[in-house]
């Protein structure tokens, strides 16, 4: 009796591996298509590949709204891994200083890799936690209420149901440095992460932190993981409003780049 219950116990996560593998492949076939990724195989540099196309639909708007760096989320944003929850005490002190009244929500939502690293991290360091905070959605929860609280945000949350699946499929890292950067403004560009710290007054330690994390979620089993290699690399998208300021980001990309062994690329692009 035992026994069938193991067998059906492994045949069922065998089934749910399989699945995830097919829609997987099914979402890497279709970022292949993307003009994004075709032009930038093609040799085109992503000044080049941005040119082609509407790419000043992608800033038409300034967002107040503060969400997860997650590409499964929908809502057009300014992005963070886990909304900051990588911050050390005295950088999130410095955030809500200089974001305070810029920002109306705040918004979390179910199954955050972010916070899900940082909960893990916590709790093998022996740190204390919240009262109340069992899981790592609820660490997320709890640092997301408290910081829309300290910004004088209103605060949301997103159910996985409302994500664009459970596949991480992003192919970039938009690394966000104009404010405001929403890849789902043309069907042209793949998903991706959004980093919007350097828009939002974030150092160079912190954004490469966040690179770091988040490129670790693309590469890792609840993304492309493997599928991302030298010829395929995981983008680094460098918006910014200034030759200077690109020069900069790109050297702080690159930076975080170096530990993946080619797995990342990086360029950028004036964004107007």
């Amino acid at each position: 009796m035992l026994k069938n219950v193991f067998e059906v116990g492994d045949n069922m996560h065998m089934n749910i591996d399989h699945k995830h593998d097919e829609e997987t492949d099914r979402l890497w076939r279709k970022s292949e298509e993307s003009p994004f990724i075709r032009g930038l195989k093609s040799g085109q540099t992503m000044a080049e590949v941005m040119s082609q196309l509407d790419s000043q639909k992608v800033f038409e708007k300034s967002p107040k709204v503060l969400g997860c760096s997650d590409g499964r989320c929908q809502e057009h944003r300014l992005g963070m891994a886990g909304n900051g929850i990588l911050l050390s005490e005295w950088e999130l002190d410095e955030f809500v200083n200089k974001n305070k009244g810029q920002i109306s929500m705040v918004m979390s939502h179910e199954g955050c890799g972010a916070a899900a690293l940082e909960y893990e991290r916590k709790k093998k360091a022996g740190e204390s936690l919240p009262e109340g905070v069992v899981t790592a959605d609820d660490f997320g929860i709890y640092h997301s209420k408290n910081l829309a609280k300290r910004l004088g945000a209103e605060y949301s949350h997103t159910k996985a149901c409302d994500m664009s699946g459970k596949v991480h499929n992003e192919r970039a890292i938009y690394l966000d440095g104009k404010s405001g950067v929403n890849p789902k403004a043309i069907p042209g560009l793949p998903a991706g992460f959004i980093c919007s710290g350097p828009a939002m007054g974030l150092d160079s330690s912190y954004m490469r932190k966040e690179i770091e994390t988040l490129a670790s979620i693309a590469l890792g089993d609840h993304g492309f993981g493997e599928r991302f290699n030298k010829d395929n690399p995981l983008y680094i998208v460098v918006s910014a409003e200034s030759e200077e300021q690109l020069k900069k980001l790109k050297e702080e990309a690159n930076k975080a780049a170096e530990k993946f062994n080619g797995r990342l690329a990086v360029d950028g692009f004036l964004a107007k």
